[in-house]
């Protein structure tokens, strides 16, 4: 609310071409009579923040990719514009002012649907549907990746930077468009021998922060996201993605599952589609980034390697998304956001979805739901069963996924890393670090100077008190200084009578 104590309205560019000097951000205004209002404060341009009319150019700060804009004008596509409460007034400073520069709503929503819980462990593909479902919504949230909390400066004067390099030991929540939800960010930590991450402009470079996810990104916790589910470090999409009102079984996690379960790089349990272990999955992926050739599994000096938990966590700066911050203003200055999707074959349980049970093999021909199928031959009548046991048919069992004709015996819900994706972003230009570079040197200045001058006042004062004292022990006629003069030595004379 711009009315309420701690926050303003602001306007950019009202009827003005003028984007860059016209206020801080959009809340509202015309330009050539259209309505540039958007769901709260935005950006210069309405259209810059995320999927709206014009997109940034994610590798140039501040670029606007009017390609994309004149196309979605011309296809008429309805702007979905994205809001960041970028407007806190000045002078009163209230908690929200801590979410500088957070989402208050994206793609024209201040929450989105994140899963639909139905109490099962796995997604399934009728979840939607399913009156026993549950939406489960999540507040949009988080930074874009520009801004976070600053600390301010604590520094020693003269210091050559405005920062230590270490941020406010808090969580650091980054909103996340493809998961629908935040992502918290934490320091790195310590780096050896102390070394610190920089971000440089022009010439110059000033000490950085950098974040990194926490290593519980993507695992089950108390909250029903479907985080976690069915192994830590995925997080479900297949319900808000897809070309149906189901989706598909689709899920997002970091690149080759980094932080997540170790079972996911085998996933040799198949007791949920009530068949024995050992269908799992074997990951591989090129030692290099020329052409590997032919995958040959059994060659000795295979050009592939075999992804496991122990290969990933020692690459695991290639596989963790950053962001690089300036501490003392909290302005995100680099980001690099890696995330990879998986898919896998919709499960086909007879119990829990009607058209998986017409799929039913009499003769035990198929491979899973056995005991879904013992009890539905237990449901049929003694006739049935009587005259299904004479002709050996008997044997109820299902398809292990929903493909199971083209692909009999593959069983479903093995997830399939298929590709991962890296997006990077300039949020802060060179002339910016500059500026900041520039500060640091200003006050480092300033800080020499007073050093030097309280140097000269020590000094000026420690030869004051000197010469004071020289003054106090050499005045001889000084009160308590003073001394007695000794009396000449007596002298005897005696005389002798001529």
């Amino acid at each position: 609310n711009p009315n309420a104590d701690g926050f303003e309205m602001c306007h950019c560019a009202d009827g003005s071409d003028d984007w860059t000097n016209k206020g801080c951000c959009l809340a509202s205004g015309m330009h050539n009579h259209n309505d540039l209002s958007g769901q709260g404060c935005l950006f210069e341009v309405a259209g810059i923040v995320d999927p709206n009319y014009a997109g940034l150019d994610m590798s140039i700060a501040g670029a606007i990719d009017l390609g994309t804009a004149l196309q979605t004008w011309i296809d008429k596509e309805v702007s979905e514009p994205s809001a960041e409460f970028l407007c806190p007034a000045a002078g009163l400073e209230i908690d929200e002012h801590a979410k500088f520069g957070h989402y208050d709503s994206f793609a024209g929503n201040d929450e989105h649907i994140t899963y639909y819980h139905t109490g099962n462990d796995r997604i399934r593909q009728d979840d939607v549907s399913s009156a026993e479902s549950k939406a489960h919504t999540t507040a949009v949230s988080g930074s874009s990746g520009k801004y976070f909390q600053p600390k301010g400066l604590f520094v020693k004067v003269g210091t050559s930077q405005i920062s230590d390099g270490y941020p406010m030991k808090i969580p650091h929540p980054v909103y996340v468009p493809d998961a629908k939800r935040s992502v918290d960010f934490v320091f790195e930590g310590v780096r050896e021998k102390f070394v610190r991450n920089k971000i440089c402009g022009t010439d110059t470079c000033v000490v950085s922060a950098r974040l990194k996810p926490t290593a519980t990104t993507f695992h089950k916790s108390g909250d029903t996201d479907g985080a976690g589910l069915p192994y830590d470090g995925l997080q479900p999409v297949g319900h808000v993605k897809g070309p149906s009102d189901s989706g598909r079984p689709e899920y997002l996690h970091q690149p080759l599952f980094f932080d997540g379960d170790e079972k996911l790089y085998s996933q040799e349990d198949c007791t949920y589609v009530e068949r024995g272990d050992g269908n799992g999955i074997k990951i591989y992926r090129p030692k290099s980034d020329g052409d590997p050739g032919a995958f040959d599994e059994s060659a000795s000096e295979s050009t592939y390697q075999l992804v496991e938990k122990s290969y990933v966590d020692q690459n695991s700066d290639d596989f963790q998304s950053h962001i690089d911050i300036e501490v003392a203003t909290g302005l995100g200055a680099r980001q690099r956001m890696r995330f990879g999707t998986s898919y896998s074959i919709w499960e086909c349980n007879p119990t829990s979805h009607n058209k998986c049970s017409l799929a039913v093999g009499s003769k035990g021909q198929n491979e899973c739901y056995a005991s879904a199928g013992s009890s539905a031959f237990d449901g049929l009548g003694v006739l049935d069963k009587n005259d299904l046991t004479t002709l050996g048919r008997n044997n109820f069992t299902y398809p292990c996924s929903a493909a199971n004709l083209i692909t009999p015996r593959v069983v479903a819900g093995k997830i399939l890393p298929m590709y991962w994706f890296e997006e990077s972003t300039i949020h802060a230009t060179t002339g910016e670090i500059d500026a900041l570079a520039d500060i640091a040197a200003s006050y480092s200045k300033a800080g020499n100077v007073m050093i030097r001058v309280f140097a000269f006042f020590t000094i000026g004062m420690f030869l004051g008190f000197s010469m004071l004292f020289l003054c106090l022990c050499f005045e001889k006629k000084h009160s308590f200084m003073n001394s007695e003069t000794p009396s000449a030595p007596a002298t005897k004379t005696e005389t002798t009578n001529a």
